[in-house]
């Protein structure tokens, strides 16, 4: 059976998906795969993640709310799922969510979240944010936190510019067969910003960049928020003259859903 829906969580802790539907769409429309989404209480009571769904996206937003409605009932679905031949992609707080243990800006009292959140989809623990490594301010959700980050595709060497906000690095544990896709480019540091593993038939994917964010998506967002100040529009501009590469990286990664693009 051919798999022609994508799922978007939408739920409690989600922050607007807008961007990454319409990203989403505009790859796989052509190939008529459809772009819904879905939440907790389908996926525990519904059995919504089956044989239809080509690959589930556990967007950006704040991975404890996701713990408290999916609990262990709904990380043991999405499991299945990815068992049986399904797709987790995560991207910024569904990619400390699939991972096995979340730092999260542990030297910041106020900030700090230590948790394992049970999917356990990605054998590394997943550490954020990146405040110091890109000189940025710790967390906020205002966009004071955003930043253009440089990131190396390892398979041809290519480097991609997309914008960061919060995500994760992956610290593989001992003996973990995931492969790193792409690394982030910090001042001579490297650290795995985008990784995958194979699990039964499926795979989890999961990302510490916003892939999915244009420079013009984010620029109507801030329209929209009214955000005007001198940092935030230098970011824009660093996106904006970066906008083909992140294009670029955005199809690669879509490219280990479908392939026959």
């Amino acid at each position: 059976m051919m798999r022609k829906q994508i799922l978007i969580y939408q739920d409690t802790g989600t922050n607007d998906i807008r961007n990454l539907k319409k990203s989403l769409e505009q790859y796989f429309q052509p190939q008529e795969i459809a772009i819904k989404t879905t939440n907790a209480d389908e996926i525990i009571k519904k059995n919504i993640l089956d044989e239809n769904i080509l690959a589930f996206f556990m967007p950006g937003g704040r991975a404890t709310p996701y713990l408290e409605k999916l609990k262990k009932l709904g990380n043991e679905k999405i499991a299945s799922y990815v068992q049986n031949g399904g797709i987790y992609f995560g991207i910024c707080a569904g990619a400390y969510y699939a991972s096995r243990k979340v730092f999260f800006e542990t030297d910041v009292k106020e900030l700090c979240i230590i948790q394992e959140c049970g999917l356990n989809l990605i054998d590394a623990d997943a550490i954020g944010t990146l405040y110091k490594e890109l000189n940025i301010s710790p967390y906020t959700r205002d966009f004071q936190s955003i930043a253009p980050v440089k990131v190396r595709w390892l398979a041809d060497e290519e480097t991609h510019i997309a914008c960061y906000h919060g995500g994760p690095y992956f610290k593989p544990l001992s003996a973990s067969p995931l492969q790193v896709l792409a690394e982030y480019e910090l001042n001579g540091k490297k650290l795995p910003a985008v990784v995958i593993q194979q699990h039964g038939q499926g795979i989890a994917v999961a990302s510490g960049l916003h892939i999915e964010d244009s420079a013009q998506s984010l620029r109507e967002v801030l329209l929209r928020l009214n955000k005007k100040d001198e940092y935030t529009q230098q970011v824009l501009q660093k996106l904006e003259a970066g906008e083909s590469s992140r294009a670029a990286l955005f199809n690669k990664l879509m490219s280990k859903l479908a392939p026959t693009r």
